[in-house]
């Protein structure tokens, strides 16, 4: 990897980082639960000329002065404060959308600072670890330093609270050697675990590319890496595989929810190095929805010093409900302790805070220091990040899933202006006689692309999970290389292990072109219906090949293997 490249991640070393999807609607300010799909890591980036802004999300579970968190950067960066309802805002545009069209069918069927300094340590007399930086954003104490030396900058991290795990060293070397800074952070001494919240970093330089050699020393098998990228073009992995999904793999009955399974398998069919364009387009779809002048009015906050009223003037106020304005409650309208030991959680005090009102007599809220606590950290970062879709023309999200093993090269990203739009919002057709019992007879799905699947009688609601492609075809449509212009180059199957090593120890640039010339690529795979499924009708409603529920069971632990196998496959060859 080259110096200049800049690199950017969560890089999570003591922490986890957590998917959130949009919290489901509920009554009150906050939900009891928000629902998680999985362990991920989410980023975006904003690309203009000579500037990189990184929108970073961090989640953590644990011990507030446990907490230690690095990332390797290549410039000297200005540390913000960022919104966590950045992250589930663009999560609710762009995630992948898999729907059927019925029309066809026939018959009837606590703390905070503008940025003092903190104590940051002092550096050895040889300047063995240079400290450039030292500030507290928020309730993190963040420091930017740089070493020549390894072992000093590792004992700089652990002497000054930022301890990391041994199995980190050889990792963060791999960063030294490059000569990268690196932002290193924790929480303040008065701060709790629950004002975490994602940091901005905003630096002059050019490349964007997430640090996943470090990633590795906290993540899980096949974690999901989101990126979202906002620039003046399509965005696209330099020095990964590009993948696109074969739509024929989807479970269309179930609303795509084998999706997550068939992208982890088509990425695996890349040697485990591949990303995939989710959501391509005009930034346009997030115009207004991060931040407009009337969204987040605190003028009816003015002078407001009971904690009902203020808590209500919030819950109705569009503000977000998530863990930022949380911590920011309970800073300025705290549970009393009393309810505390009463089992009362935050969301029972909340969400009903009018029926505590003997236990908040005679306290008042300090109005203006809440105002701008709101407006520090709620209303500005979410206005920048409003600014940065607002500046930039074009939005894609890219997805890939990565196991620890796979992380041993840095994904670049770069943006292209021949590639085509991508939509998130897919759609096949559904053809076929819908009987009155809910079963369609010889039901058809067409997909974007024109193909047909034939699913034989198939039960429209309540189908089982699994689906019947799933052995039939390649999960990867195609594995391709992109570069700065130009449409993609399509990989061979057989020389993805090999291209993949080239990219480990060559320019993408020089590994493409030679693709390309010495003939491992291919033209795009026709459109080939795949066979269709027989079935047959018995007393015990649609049976998929006769098998019925055994049938289901058989093609979900084939599916199941193809997974492992692939898996399997593609760790022999790393």
């Amino acid at each position: 990897m080259q110096k200049k490249q800049l690199l950017l991640s969560a890089v999570v070393l003591t922490l986890s980082v957590a998917w959130n999807q949009q919290a489901q609607a509920c009554g009150g300010f906050f939900c009891a639960q928000q629902p998680v799909d999985q362990t991920a890591e989410r980023i975006l980036f904003a690309l203009s000329p000579n500037k990189v802004t990184a929108h970073i999300q961090i989640n953590y579970q644990g011990e507030a002065d446990k907490f230690s968190w690095i990332v390797p950067v290549q410039a000297v960066p200005n540390i913000k404060l960022g919104s966590q309802s950045v992250f589930t805002t663009l999560d609710r545009l762009t995630r992948p959308q898999f729907r059927t069209d019925m029309s066809a069918l026939s018959g009837s069927c606590s703390i905070f600072s503008s940025g003092g300094a903190v104590d940051a340590g002092v550096a050895s007399p040889d300047r063995a670890v240079d400290v450039i930086d030292a500030k507290q954003v928020g309730p993190f104490d963040t420091v930017t330093l740089q070493s020549k030396s390894t072992d000093e900058l590792t004992k700089w991290l652990a002497n000054n609270g930022y301890t990391q795990p041994p199995n980190a060293i050889p990792l963060i070397d791999h960063y030294v050697k490059l000569g990268m800074y690196f932002v290193a952070v924790k929480l303040s001494k008065s701060a709790s675990v629950g004002e975490i919240a994602p940091l901005v970093l905003e630096m002059d330089t050019g490349e964007a590319c997430v640090p996943l050699v470090l990633t590795q020393i906290a993540a899980t098998p096949d974690m999901p890496v989101i990126v979202y990228v906002l620039g003046a073009a399509r965005a696209f992995p330099r020095n990964w595989f590009h993948v696109t999904v074969d739509l024929a793999q989807i479970n269309w009955l179930t609303g795509g929810s084998n999706y997550q399974q068939v992208a982890t398998a088509a990425i695996n069919e890349a040697a485990g190095h591949g990303f995939i364009t989710e959501f391509a387009g005009k930034s346009l779809i997030a115009a207004n929805q991060f931040y407009t002048p009337s969204l987040y009015n605190t003028a009816a906050l003015v002078n407001e010093t009971n904690p009902i009223k203020v808590v209500n003037i919030l819950t109705f106020s569009g503000f977000p409900r998530d863990a930022t304005m949380l911590s920011i409650l309970r800073q300025f309208v705290p549970m009393p302790a009393t309810l505390a030991q009463m089992g009362v959680t935050d969301a029972m005090f909340y969400n009903s805070i009018a029926q505590y009102e003997a236990e908040l007599a005679g306290f008042t809220v300090d109005s203006a220091g809440l105002i701008k606590a709101i407006q520090e950290r709620i209303v500005a970062p979410m206005r920048e990040a409003q600014d940065l879709v607002n500046a930039h023309p074009y939005l894609t999200r890219l997805m890939s899933t990565v196991s620890p093993e796979e992380m041993n090269r840095d994904p670049l990203f770069l943006l292209n202006p021949d590639l085509s739009d991508v939509s998130n919002v897919h759609t096949a057709k559904v053809s076929g006689m819908c009987e009155n019992s809910g079963t369609v007879n010889n039901m058809k799905l067409t997909l974007e692309d024109g193909r047909v699947l034939s699913l034989g009688d198939t039960p429209l609601f309540g189908a089982p999970a699994a689906w019947p492609y799933a052995t039939m075809l390649p999960f990867a449509r195609s594995i391709e290389l992109l570069g700065s212009s130009g449409a993609p180059v399509r990989i061979k199957r057989s020389e993805v292990v090999r291209i993949d090593r080239e990219l480990d120890q060559e320019s993408p640039d020089v590994v493409r072109a030679r693709a390309a010339a010495q003939g491992a690529t291919e033209p795009e795979a026709p459109l080939v219906n795949p066979p269709p499924v027989n079935q047959k009708k018995d007393d015990g409603g649609c049976a998929f090949g006769g098998g019925g529920a055994a049938g289901w069971l058989a093609l979900l632990a084939a599916l199941a293997w193809v997974v492992a196998r692939s898996r399997t496959k593609r760790s022999r060859n790393h």
